[in-house]
């Protein structure tokens, strides 16, 4: 590798017109590692941006089976790589090779990319309306240049030019500008040289794809705010989050943002009673998998402090307790996970399990267990309602269902939420007083299981109120629904079917998509 590498503007690779430079870190050792990734300065910017224009006029006017070829060349690309990018994602993020990055996030990373391909070339992703006897027709299309900010604790299905929002944003017609998370810039890069070959071969405008290694906060701010920007996806944390939305939605510009999430977890005195050990390890194996570096891990569980629940907690914190240290993303995530807990502790919370760090090498925290009665959460929601991000959770100890319901209605918006209860329905009346709460304040409701882990398929919902996310009612997951969030919607109202759009014409597309014709839904 180049000791300073090259960003990838309107389809060359080229020195960038850098402003500062930063390191990727390896999260095992605590060291930075060797190659100066450039920090572009607004000039590199607004080339791109410059690009991304043109490409978006020349996309508008393909035929969609042109980015379903571009989505599954690069997929298979991607897929002879696999050594390289899981070795470099290793590299970065100290996510463990298996299972963790060979058999779940790259399967996901490409089964994403193909499934974008499938809707871009099938169509129905466009929801086209006809009304034959007034000739008003309207159809989604691209809403161009799409600007993509990832997160740093999916490599692939999250990435810059690998993830969700990138496949979605190609699937609906746009192009992509990428900034690399500064923790795993390699990753980026090795699979945007992939994406230029893949565009090459599949005849894509060179734009369609670009890449910038860093970007100064301001100059973020002023991207997204940029009136050439169709469209901006933001997976981070909430301070970050907070700025890029107010300076898109003060500009007028589309901004969708994946913030922090406690995504809550109640367990019911009969689910505990039942089975307490068994969801003791489930919660465990949540909070810890992948250091707890996901925006679905629960931060706050909710039970009743009856004699199941406590032996719950006991069993909790000797659980926590034999987890022992992991290795986190890098040192940011180390300061930002202390520091949660920290709060969480000024607050009156009570350490169980864990705490803090050991002098030991590498960016490493204790698994982290914390108690606080549900009286005391009602106290001081604003200083206890706090996100730890990582791998450590805070158990509310409430003395009745109604004190527990009434913490509960406290918790701010997040992409999921967890109900347990027992099998035998004894929970059944309490669930049901329980569950409307949970569904105002999260996107997507788990039954008897963690909110971790989630299926890509058409029906998920990933997202949910704020601050979680925003705006609440599309999803980050999920074709063709994920695909809508990048496309704006277009109405011909009298036009002349030689001059509509094919999706548009009374014959049926080629994909032969689902289309709402005189009131009916059909494929004919």
């Amino acid at each position: 590798m180049n000791a300073t590498p090259e960003i990838l503007v309107g389809g060359a690779w080229r020195p960038a017109a850098a402003v500062d430079s930063f390191h990727a870190f390896d999260p095992t050792t605590g060291r930075r590692q060797a190659a100066a990734w450039p920090v572009s300065g607004w000039a590199d910017v607004d080339a791109a941006l410059t690009a991304a224009t043109g490409a978006a006029r020349a996309l508008a006017v393909l035929p969609d089976e042109g980015r379903a070829a571009f989505l599954e060349r690069y997929a298979a690309r991607l897929e002879r790589k696999a050594g390289e990018l899981v070795a470099a994602a290793h590299a970065e993020t100290g996510l463990a090779v298996k299972p963790r990055l060979t058999e779940a996030e790259l399967p996901r990373m490409l089964d994403q990319l193909r499934q974008a391909a499938a809707a871009a070339r099938e169509g129905t992703w466009r929801m086209a309306m006809i009304d034959t006897p007034r000739n008003i027709r309207s159809a989604a299309f691209g809403i161009g240049p799409v600007v993509v900010l990832p997160p740093g604790n999916f490599p692939f299905a999250y990435g810059a030019v690998t993830g969700g929002d990138f496949a979605a944003a190609i699937a609906a017609g746009n192009p992509v500008i990428a900034k690399a998370h500064p923790g795993c810039p390699g990753v980026s890069l090795l699979a945007a040289r992939e994406a230029a070959a893949a565009l090459d071969e599949s005849g894509l405008p060179p734009a369609t794809v670009q890449l910038l290694h860093g970007v100064a906060p301001a100059d973020g701010e002023r991207l997204v705010a940029d009136p050439r920007v169709g469209a901006t996806g933001f997976t981070g944390g909430q301070e970050a989050g907070r700025k890029l939305f107010a300076a898109a939605a003060a500009a007028g510009r589309v901004i969708w943002v994946e913030m922090g999430s406690l995504n809550p977890v109640v367990l019911l005195p009969g689910a505990l009673a039942e089975r307490g050990p068994a969801i003791a390890d489930e919660l465990t194996a949540s909070v810890t998998g992948s250091a707890g570096q996901f925006c679905t891990k629960p931060g706050i569980v909710f039970v009743v402090d009856d004699a199941a629940g406590r032996a719950f907690l006991e069993a909790l914190a000797l659980k926590f307790s034999a987890v022992g240290e992991q290795v986190l993303l890098g040192p940011t995530g180390v300061e930002r996970l202390a520091g949660g807990i920290a709060r969480l502790r000024e607050a009156g919370a009570r350490l169980v399990a864990g705490g803090t760090a050991a002098a030991a090498a590498g960016c490493r925290h204790p698994a982290t267990l914390l108690e606080v009665s549900a009286a005391e959460l009602l106290a001081r929601p604003e200083r206890l309602l706090v996100e730890a991000f990582g791998n450590a959770t805070l158990v509310v100890r409430a003395t009745t269902l109604a004190e527990l319901a009434w913490a509960l209605a406290l918790v701010p918006g997040a992409l999921g939420a967890s109900l347990y209860l027992a099998t035998d329905g004894r929970d059944d009346r309490d669930a049901a007083a329980v569950q409307p709460l949970l569904e105002a304040l999260a996107g997507r409701l788990v039954e008897n299981r963690m909110p971790t882990g989630l299926a890509v398929t058409p029906p998920m919902q990933h997202g949910g109120p704020w601050p979680s996310a925003a705006p609440p009612f599309f999803s980050a997951v999920g074709m063709p629904w994920s695909i809508l969030r990048f496309a704006r919607r277009l109405c011909f109202d009298g036009v002349a079917t030689r001059r509509l759009p094919e999706c548009l014409r009374d014959p049926p597309p080629p994909g032969r998509p689902w289309r709402f014709i005189d009131h009916a839904w059909t494929r004919g």
